[in-house]
């Protein structure tokens, strides 16, 4: 992470940390086929394929710079690459609040007292978006506690602990006060 601070065009040092599951978009921009479509019988060879290849960008990167990188990558003169409908939302990044950071940071104390609290990036897509293209400043904050392997996001058993959810409701409640005062 030092390495990568200080250098962040370092492709090994970013690999190295998106090793962790937990860090994957969240340093650099990443691409990932999602759906592949080919073919019109199990026993004939397809006339044509596609895949759909789902991009989290990161903030700042252009879109259609990530677009120029995947013909570059893919280097077939016979393969279109069209960013489809609706097109994808450049948005700033929201700057770090104290006043964020400090309700949140109560809030973890009450359930787990002495924990660190580090500001990330979420690296899902969000509505948010749409805000912080309006200039209002938007925070994406988990009240779960939960282990990698509790929440499986976006699989067919996505779920979360029965646990989180009073205690989620308390978190947002907490968060929420402090930060209407």
């Amino acid at each position: 992470m030092t390495q990568f601070a200080a250098h962040p065009d370092d492709g090994a040092a970013a690999a190295t940390i998106s090793a962790d599951p937990a860090y994957v978009g969240q340093i650099r921009t990443t691409c990932v086929a999602t759906m592949l479509n080919g073919g019109h019988a199990l026993n004939a060879l397809p006339q044509s394929a596609s895949v759909n290849i789902n991009c989290r960008i990161f903030p700042g990167t252009p879109v259609d710079s990530v677009r120029d990188t995947l013909v570059k990558v893919i280097d077939d003169q016979s393969a279109s690459v069209t960013v489809l409908q609706p097109p994808p939302v450049a948005s700033p990044a929201s700057p770090l609040r104290q006043d964020v950071i400090a309700a949140v940071t109560d809030a973890v104390h009450q359930r787990y007292p002495g924990v660190d609290v580090v500001p990330g990036m979420s690296a899902g897509a969000s509505d948010s978006m749409y805000f912080r293209n309006a200039g209002v400043p938007s925070y994406g904050i988990d009240a779960a506690f939960t282990k990698p392997d509790d929440t499986f996001a976006h699989g067919l058993n996505e779920k979360l602990p029965a646990s989180e959810v009073e205690a989620g409701l308390e978190f947002w409640h907490r968060v929420l006060v402090q930060l209407a005062k």
